[in-house]
């Protein structure tokens, strides 16, 4: 007779189970902010390309058309006020000619459209950094004929940007034509050429990076201010009319970098009227800044990119974005 052996079968312990899941989560804790580090790492590669080929675009409209882009071309037309962004004109140098030869030259608000991916509703990938967030879509609705592609980015309009009755006019993008508004002090808009950039194209930015985040800007948004829109649809890359449409795509050197309004509406502190709102409105929507951390991406008028910190004083912004101050810039 052949005995049979018995033996006891191999197995974890509930002990020893729970360090092994102790262990694996400890390794989870450990890769996981390497991880989220390394995606980062790559939204921040993708959005200097982005910002990239936004200034070379601009660089090689120079070349073409001997001048810069207009910022904002402010006419009236058939009794409406109404102009083309600079985003419109960047187009065909960007591989985006079908859109551009799809838009009325003659007439934006023709360009006004309820179907996404045509003419002011094209949704446009190199507009948008992978870290900003558009919770409305992209494109976003803004009334029942009328839809935006949005843009992460804004064009550098100098030191006070927007709106454009404050432009002072000083950086490489503003509004011109017969309409076009400004500060009273400021000179009247152009389309900068080369010898107009007299601190150099090295010096001076032409597209930087703008973060669509910001909470407590909502908060007055809900009470009714800022013209209905939330901070993720002040962003539109083509708004066709009015002079609000400067605040979506003009930045400059009105606010510091990476500014965040600091208080909610309603609280201590916090601005009790619309008018009184106005300035912080204005400093928040033409801020340089990003979802990057340590700072944001700009792109120069040479068509070079370079990542200014959060550390960079104001005062050296401004350097950056006025292209004829005559002062040297000594930090980065």
């Amino acid at each position: 007779m052949t005995q049979r052996t018995t033996g006891t079968r191999a197995g974890f312990t509930l002990v020893e189970l729970l360090v092994v899941i102790a262990i694996i989560a400890t390794l989870i804790g450990l890769l996981l902010p390497a991880v989220q580090s390394a995606r980062e790492a790559a939204r921040r590669i993708s959005c200097q390309n982005n910002v990239k080929q936004l200034a070379l675009a601009a660089v090689i409209h120079q070349e073409v058309k001997k001048t810069y882009p207009s910022g904002y071309t402010q006419e009236s037309i058939n009794g409406r006020f109404q102009g083309h962004s600079i985003f419109y004109f960047i187009l065909p140098y960007m591989e985006q000619k079908t859109v551009f030869d799809a838009m009325d030259p003659k007439v934006p608000v023709n360009n006004i459209t309820n179907v996404a991916g045509e003419k002011a509703a094209s949704a446009i990938s190199s507009f948008v950094c992978p870290s900003d967030k558009f919770p409305e879509g992209n494109p976003h609705q803004y009334n029942s004929t009328e839809k935006y592609g949005v843009t992460s980015y804004r064009a550098n309009g100098g030191s006070r940007p927007i709106f454009a009755t404050s432009a002072t006019n000083d950086g490489m993008f503003m509004a011109t034509g017969k309409a076009a508004r400004k500060a009273s002090s400021a000179p009247n808009g152009i389309a900068v050429r080369v010898r107009d950039i007299t601190d150099g194209t090295t010096n001076t930015i032409l597209f930087s990076d703008s973060s669509h985040v910001d909470a407590k800007f909502d908060t007055f948004t809900t009470a009714g201010w800022n013209s209905g829109s939330t901070i993720s649809t002040w962003s539109r890359w083509y708004p066709a009319t009015g002079d609000i449409g400067m605040g979506n795509f003009l930045s400059g050197a009105f606010a510091p970098l990476n500014y965040r309004i600091p208080f909610a509406h309603g609280v201590s502190g916090a601005p009790t009227s619309q008018s009184a709102w106005y300035t912080f409105q204005d400093m928040r929507l033409s801020s340089i800044g990003s979802e990057h951390p340590g700072g944001a991406s700009v792109g120069m008028a040479d068509g070079s990119v370079r990542f200014l910190g959060d550390a960079t004083d104001q005062t050296v912004l401004s350097l950056y974005c006025t292209r004829a101050d005559g002062k040297a810039i000594t930090s980065p």
